[in-house]
């Protein structure tokens, strides 16, 4: 069941995104930092702490350099690559999304709340 909610949000994301006008993750010019986040957020070398970090530099990178539609553009699909990336780990699966969530919440709640920490 929880597979299925989570399969039928982020569809609803991922409509939501296509009907966006902005463009898509990565932002040019920041695929070194899109890349970094995914490394860091991901399984097998993924962590709480490092995925923080890496999720709070690309923010910042692109805060002051592009508009916030095209961020939160960018902030969703990364957040939906994450999450599809991490399927096999349900547990640091639901740890990430809950960071995303505390950090970057206007990129959409995918799976069930859990701690990030």
């Amino acid at each position: 069941m929880r597979k299925l909610i989570t399969t039928i949000a982020a569809a609803g994301v991922f409509g939501m995104a296509a009907m966006s006008t902005s463009t898509a993750a990565p932002v040019a010019g920041y695929e070194g930092l899109y890349s970094t986040v995914f490394a860091s957020c991901t399984l097998p070398a993924g962590t709480v702490p490092t995925c923080e970090t890496a999720i709070n530099a690309y923010a910042g990178a692109l805060a002051s350099a592009v508009d916030l539609e095209v961020a939160n553009a960018s902030f969703i699909a990364l957040r939906l690559e994450v999450f599809a990336a991490n399927a096999a780990d349900e547990d640091f699966q639901a740890e990430i999304d809950a960071l995303f969530e505390l950090l970057l919440p206007d990129s959409g709640a995918l799976g069930n709340a859990a701690s990030p920490f």
